[in-house]
């Protein structure tokens, strides 16, 4: 009987350790990113944070920021000693700044999937060389959105550790259309009363 107990225990929908309506979520964590235009070389790591209310026990509205290198590229440069050389790196970062929407499904007490979309503005922050990526070139702030799906598994009640995949994409100026970037982020969630 008490594993019976045990087993209802485990597949229950949400208790004390998920998010329900009323309460405050944060999200704290950093990502890989990897941007997928033509001539993009490797990513690299960002830093983000997303803090939002729970509007029911699924559903979560908030606001979204975060710092991600999606371009890195390192090279040397041999010339003759009049005309100089050295080592140059390439960096293209971009500051996304989102209100943002998840979904989520319980699967268990501890453990969520969600499903997530965002709508607001990319600061481009472009160092490179005077080439272009993608239709970027210059500093620039411009318009776009991200959707995403993720896993949260929560412990200790109010924490959590979650796992996301999410595809971000914004307006470029001229024929090159949209920018568009891939992230793999974990978090450190907490759940505020």
């Amino acid at each position: 009987m008490l594993l019976l107990s045990l087993a209802a225990l485990l597949f229950a929908v949400p208790v004390l350790g998920q998010a329900n309506a009323g309460k405050a979520v944060i999200y704290l964590g950093g990502s890989f990113n990897k941007a997928l235009p033509d001539g993009a070389e490797d990513g690299f790591f960002g830093v983000d944070m997303f803090a939002g209310k729970m509007i029911t026990s699924n559903l979560c509205l908030g606001a979204y920021i975060g710092y991600d290198i999606v371009h890195y590229y390192k090279y040397t440069v041999t010339s003759s000693a009049e005309e100089g050389g050295g080592d140059f790196t390439e960096r293209l970062s971009i500051i996304p700044i989102q209100l943002k929407a998840r979904y989520y499904y319980s699967l268990s007490p501890m453990m969520q999937i969600h499903a997530q979309a965002g709508v607001g503005a990319y600061n481009i922050i472009a160092n490179l060389g005077g080439g272009h990526i993608g239709g970027v070139y210059k500093n620039d702030l411009r318009p776009g959105g991200s959707i995403g799906i993720g896993f949260d598994y929560w412990f200790l009640l109010t924490t959590g550790v979650t796992v996301e995949l999410e595809y971000h994409a914004f307006t470029t100026d001229g024929d090159a259309g949209t920018f568009d970037y891939v992230q793999l982020r974990v978090d450190y969630s907490i759940i505020k009363f």
